[in-house]
């Protein structure tokens, strides 16, 4: 199983065709999906560390931190997955299940698992940019394989799942995300400061939070 693993992840970087074939042939399970997209949540949690060592969280705050940011990042995913699977079947009349199309965009964040270089200075903008477009191309390679949707097709429902998603977030959302960011202040224990301008100030300052004489 680990082999199988390695390798669907090692063809999915990589772009291959065979690691897309998996996924058409159900050799692979859909919670493998969700297991990448937790990895991939994770890896981008510690690219996120920065911001929770300023804050001086303590080890054990930090470590529940990053789970807590990892399940909210898969519950995002998993939005963005089915309103995906809503615009195939009501714009492509696509007979294909909810489950597959969780898998496809989890393995498509394969590349996610190297979001945690995010974290070096002057590549991490540019770097999560090629990760995003990375991941949104093995999406649509992915939706082609488990769907039977042409590349153009595809690349619509990505596109449209995304905007559903989008649009749901800043309308009934709204609350869900005071809410995930309630419970991250919560795991982290103090009330995290995220801004850039507050956190150079705060970074600058001593370990009691004032700036250092």
């Amino acid at each position: 199983m680990i082999d199988t693993f390695t390798e669907l992840v090692g063809h999915t970087l990589g772009l291959h065709p065979d690691g897309f074939r998996m996924l058409a042939a159900g050799q692979v399970p859909a919670w493998w999906g969700v297991l990448i997209a937790l990895l991939a949540a994770l890896s981008q949690g510690v690219g996120h560390a920065f911001i929770l060592f300023v804050n001086r969280v303590s080890p054990l705050r930090f470590v529940l931190s990053l789970v807590v940011e990892a399940i909210l990042l898969v519950v995002g995913f998993l939005f963005w997955a089915l309103s995906t699977w809503l615009v195939a079947r009501l714009a492509f009349a696509v007979p294909v299940r909810p489950s597959a199309v969780v898998l496809a965009l989890g393995v498509a964040h394969a590349p996610q698992l190297l979001a945690f270089l995010g974290a070096l200075p002057y590549l991490g903008v540019p770097w999560l940019t090629l990760l995003s477009l990375w991941t949104a191309i093995a999406f649509v390679v992915a939706l082609v394989e488990v769907a039977g949707l042409g590349a153009w097709q595809a690349f619509m429902a990505l596109l449209g799942g995304w905007l559903v998603m989008l649009l749901l977030q800043r309308r009934a959302g709204q609350p869900l995300m005071r809410l995930g960011r309630g419970l991250l202040n919560r795991a982290a224990g103090v009330q995290l400061v995220r801004d850039r301008r507050a956190l150079r100030a705060l970074s600058a300052s001593g370990p009691s939070g004032r700036p250092p004489r």
